[in-house]
């Protein structure tokens, strides 16, 4: 009988393993907290990347806000600042919010406005600045007198006035660039011309124009027109003024009776010097004193009498009647709508001055933006 010897693989000793588990889920809880935490920081990152985005973006907002409303809201009296002369202000759009607005003029023509503006002003990271800039280029009504005294209807001049074509300089003025002569009337052809002394009292010569033939005759000047200067008048008058400057040497008070400051003169109102208004009276309008300077507008007759002195330029509908001491540096432009003609009597005094028109249609010149370039951001 053969035995068998049947052998067995050595036990495995199982030993055990105590703490694994809880090693896994230690292991397991770190890895989702630092998952967790990661999104939470990067949810914070991407909350406060946006807030502060926001907040900038609402600064620009405000500080275009505020370039926009110099352009709306632009006053003539800017129009008289010198080169390098700057106009500054603040723009509260709304608490915390506020735009620094600055003008420079930098030539005759061109001016830079600047604006900062800061949003949530005193809220700790929140505040943000933009600051934006744009070129803006004046533009001026295009009008230009071909004499001093232009006349859709007929003419009379008797007794001592006198039209001068020769270019003359308002007393006591400078800077006055100098420029040519023109005649002392232009009229249409057809119209009638009685002038007691030519050689007195229209020196220059008359001239015929065609031009003045046109059905839209001294009513369309180039980019401008009657209705448009209308749109534009700084003083609107009813009834007879006799205006006169007020201010102080460096300030000017604006009012109905207050047409700037021709004189150069001592005594003269030095802070209104500058102020070029457009006037319009929308009726006959009588002066018989004071002094004034810029662009008259008269929808009706005007006659001026006695001792009124006027710088600049005089647009009338209807006619016009020049009488006593008055005295003009400029032009006038007489459309003689209801078929009256144009008077002059007594010692009245109309001189030819082309830096008088042209002080008074640059002051009234607008902002545009430049075509090339005009705006640029900062920062």
């Amino acid at each position: 009988m053969t035995t068998m010897t049947v052998s067995y693989p050595p036990r495995r000793v199982v030993r055990a393993r105590r703490g694994s588990a809880l090693m896994f889920v230690i292991i397991a809880m770190v890895l989702l907290a630092v998952l967790s935490l990661s999104a939470v920081m990067g949810t914070m990152h991407e909350f406060k990347a946006g807030r502060n985005m926001l907040s900038q973006q609402r600064a620009l907002t405000i500080a275009e806000y505020g370039l926009n409303g110099q352009l709306a809201n632009w006053t003539a009296a800017r129009n008289a600042l010198p080169v390098g002369g700057i106009d500054s202000s603040n723009v509260v759009v709304t608490i915390g919010d506020t735009a620094k607005v600055a003008v420079m003029r930098l030539n005759a023509a061109t001016f830079v406005i600047s604006s900062l503006g800061r949003s949530s002003v005193g809220n700790g990271q929140l505040e943000s600045q933009r600051q934006v800039s744009m070129l803006v280029r004046m533009a001026s009504p295009s009008l230009r007198p071909g004499s001093v005294l232009t006349a859709l209807g007929n003419v009379d001049v008797q007794g001592s006035p006198n039209v001068t074509g020769r270019n003359t300089t308002p007393p006591g003025w400078s800077g006055c660039a100098s420029a040519s002569d023109t005649f002392a009337i232009s009229y249409k052809p057809g119209t009638l011309l009685a002038i007691q002394k030519p050689s007195t009292q229209a020196v220059g010569g008359t001239n015929v124009d065609v031009g003045l033939s046109d059905a839209n005759a001294l009513t369309l000047f180039g980019t401008e027109s009657w209705a448009s200067m209308v749109a534009r008048a700084n003083i609107r008058i009813s009834g007879n003024v006799n205006p006169s400057p007020v201010g102080s040497f460096s300030t000017c008070t604006y009012g109905m009776g207050n047409w700037g400051e021709p004189s150069r003169a001592g005594g003269a109102v030095v802070g209104c010097q500058n102020y070029f208004p457009i006037i319009y009276s929308a009726g006959n309008l009588d002066l018989t004193s004071g002094r004034g300077q810029g662009l008259l507008i008269v929808d009706g007759r005007l006659n001026i009498r006695g001792n009124f002195t006027f710088v600049g330029l005089i647009l009338v509908r209807d006619e016009f009647w020049g009488e006593g001491n008055m005295d003009l540096y400029g032009a006038v432009m007489s459309r003689n709508v209801n078929g009256a003609g144009t008077r002059l009597r007594g010692n009245a005094g109309l001189r030819y001055s082309a830096c008088a028109i042209e002080k008074a249609l640059s002051s009234q010149a607008v902002p545009s933006r430049s075509k090339h370039r005009s705006w640029v951001q900062f920062f």
